[in-house]
């Protein structure tokens, strides 16, 4: 594979590349996975409807590379035959959209929703699977007058069969394949890598860089790699005997510089939270108190992977996790996401930072395998040096693969250093 080196090592791919291996992934799932999640959620026809600037969120990850928007209106519809075959249709003229839909035709004069009710006709689904949801943002896709315009349109002994798509697009949306966890390493590393020139005295000068500076230079340095951030980035400050928590400002010697960031790449959202120390004139290493803070956090890190099973719900692994370390003299809060298409994706919801408890529907979700999270906490210590309680914010990207947890890159056990 073709990739651009960059100033510090980090290899980019080719646009050319990436689209190469967008389309791969996507021929994949639609060849493989597709198949199987319409049998195991008993879908006979799924179809998703979208007009160009008012996306369906399914669409973009059903579009190939060569086509980028719904260009005017455009329906996916996949349908089960008698034989249980899962059939893939694009009711829009545009043959780019092959090999990895039909093209199915429709005459002159007709719109494309009677192109989709000729499909139905033809097939008679038992069931119709749209994408509507009161739980999640990327399962409602479908507009009001789009609603209106299909049951209008099907006829009312079609229209009766229209149930919500909710359960195969959570799975549509969290599993992936192994080309793509494989690929998500590299994805957890490039953020790794920016994280550690970000968290460095190439980028910040004590008594000089402001919080503000820092976010500025994330974010271009991002664009200037040809990539996106998954969300705005954050950065703040912890310092001894501060009137709050986290603060902003100029970031001078014995802060904590606390960043908040992630990048998205070839579809995947990243998101990790690190923490660096800034030296004082007289100090050649980071106090004992955080180092022994953050091995108190590295402690929760191992809890959670512990609580981590096949087809255990987002609350069970909350309530165990919690309740270890509880157990363990540990004071914590627990608020995990999963990530894929979205920075906070589809899939199984492990605490909310403003609910530290069980969440309704979203965290009632199971965890399966080939999914992706964000591990993100809190703990509180102790820190003898600042006489005073602190918070540790750390947050690392895993996945749950073969029935086990596994960091996508190296987790963070000991602080970045910024010399003064």
């Amino acid at each position: 594979m073709m990739k651009v080196k960059t100033k510090n090592n980090i290899s980019i791919l080719t646009l050319a590349e990436r689209d190469k291996i967008m389309d791969q992934w996507l021929l994949n799932r639609l060849q493989f996975l597709l198949p199987g999640l319409m049998k195991k959620h008993k879908i006979d026809m799924w179809i998703t409807i979208a007009r160009e600037y008012n996306e369906d969120p399914i669409g973009s990850t059903l579009f190939p590379s060569a086509i980028d928007s719904s260009r005017r209106l455009t329906i996916f519809a996949f349908v089960k035959d008698k034989k249980g075959e899962t059939n893939r249709f694009v009711i829009h003229p545009n043959k780019d959209f092959e090999p990895f839909y039909t093209c199915y035709p429709f005459k002159t004069g007709e719109s494309p929703f009677q192109a989709l009710r000729h499909l139905m006709d033809f097939y008679h689904p038992e069931n119709i699977a749209i994408n509507n949801s009161s739980h999640f943002a990327f399962c409602d896709g479908i507009s009001h007058s789009f609603y209106e315009t299909l049951q209008e349109t099907i006829g009312p002994s079609h229209a009766k069969k229209l149930i919500s798509s909710e359960p195969i697009v959570l799975d549509w949306l969290q599993l992936r394949t192994e080309s793509e966890l494989d690929m998500y390493k590299e994805l957890a590393e490039i953020t790794q890598s920016i994280v550690k020139m970000t968290l460095s005295n190439e980028v910040i000068k004590p008594h000089i860089t402001t919080t503000g500076d820092v976010v500025k230079w994330i974010r271009q340095k991002v664009l200037d790699l040809g990539l996106e951030t998954s969300f705005y980035p954050t950065v703040d400050i912890q310092r001894k005997q501060a009137e709050a928590d986290r603060i902003t400002g100029t970031i001078i010697p014995g802060d904590i510089v606390h960043l908040d960031f992630g990048i998205k790449y070839l579809g995947l959202c990243t998101d990790t939270q690190q923490l660096a120390y800034v030296l004082l004139p007289n100090e050649t290493n980071v106090p004992e108190g955080l180092n022994k803070a953050l091995r108190i956090g590295n402690d929760f890190e191992d809890l959670f992977f512990v609580s981590c099973t096949n087809g255990i719900s987002g609350n069970e692994i909350f309530n165990q996790v919690m309740e270890s370390a509880k157990a363990k003299g540990i004071s914590a809060m627990l608020y995990s996401h999963p990530i894929g298409t979205h920075c906070h994706a589809a899939g199984p919801i492990i605490g909310l930072y403003d609910k530290q408890g069980e969440i309704p529907v979203r965290g009632e979700l199971l965890l399966q395998n080939n999914t992706c999270y964000a591990l993100e906490f809190n703990i509180r210590t102790f820190i003898p040096e600042w006489q005073q309680d602190i918070p540790i914010y750390l947050e690392e990207s895993v996945c749950f693969k073969e029935n086990n947890m596994h960091y996508l890159t190296e987790r963070q056990t000991s602080f970045h250093i910024i010399t003064s």
